[in-house]
């Protein structure tokens, strides 16, 4: 009897003391844990990068989801539905997501990127991508190469791009911006259009028709600049998720070439 109490007496010290969490809630006798609710509010707030924010009201609302799911999870259990086909095979579905998740987890462990690697690589990008130019373009899409050839006409008598484009323009969009492309880098465009655009100095139209799947188009430079590149600290985190990712399908490839496949 005193072993007993000594144990109760123990166990209600360490709860006091926080050693034990007290259960968040009970579900038909199941508790639901402190820790299940840490989870899921810092994978919620991990998810929003910050702009979801480690509330009160946040976690009363993840605990009541908690609630929802273990009521339900116990009514399918009752059911017999875990016992079904249908179940075993959606469980082994997942079974092979986590563990082809876990792998790509303790590949990116035992072979991280470092900060060296991804400076290396960046700094290869950078020079690569040296005097890159980007414009800011307009386009007037029109349904044949004579109506094509009639806005160049207009643009030669000096008519206004940007009101030819509102006037004549296919395109919904341009019918309201006036052909507004915004910025391009010319590097990171279809070739046929880099190739249209790239000689054209600023103010300049296209005098030839330039045809797409979209109609004839006609393209104005209202300006250019080089192409501004990202700072190391801007590009680090998704070039070294790109790096990591390779990494990985770098594995991946080489186990598929030392399995057998039939």
């Amino acid at each position: 009897m005193r072993i007993r109490h000594s144990l109760t007496a123990i166990a209600f010290s360490l709860l006091a003391a926080g050693a034990i969490a007290a259960p968040v809630a009970v579900v038909n006798g199941t508790q639901i844990q402190q820790s299940s609710l840490d989870e899921a509010a810092t994978a919620v707030v991990r998810a929003s990068n910050g702009k979801v924010k480690d509330t009160p009201e946040l976690r009363n609302e993840l605990k009541q989801q908690l609630i929802n799911r273990e009521i339900i999870q116990q009514e399918a259990t009752r059911r017999g539905l875990d016992k079904s086909a249908q179940f075993k095979q959606r469980l082994d579905a997942i079974r092979g997501d986590l563990l082809q998740q876990s792998l790509f987890e303790d590949i990116a462990k035992q072979s991280p990127v470092s900060d060296a690697q991804i400076r290396a690589e960046y700094d290869k990008i950078k020079a690569a991508a040296a005097g890159q130019k980007e414009v800011h373009a307009r386009q007037i899409t029109v349904g044949t190469e004579a109506d094509a050839q009639a806005v160049i006409a207009q643009l030669k008598k000096g008519g206004s791009f940007e009101a030819l484009a509102k006037q004549k323009s296919k395109d919904p969009a341009a019918k309201q911006n006036g052909g507004d492309m915004g910025w391009g880098n010319l590097g990171m465009m279809a070739k046929p259009l880099a190739d249209v655009l790239k000689p054209l100095g600023k103010g300049q139209y296209t005098t030839t028709p330039f045809k797409t799947d979209l109609g004839w188009m006609v393209f104005k430079v209202e300006d250019t600049r080089t192409a501004k590149f990202p700072t190391f600290e801007e590009a680090k985190g998704q070039l070294g998720r790109q790096m990591q990712n390779a990494a990985i399908e770098k594995t991946i490839a080489d186990l598929r070439a030392k399995a057998k496949i039939q």
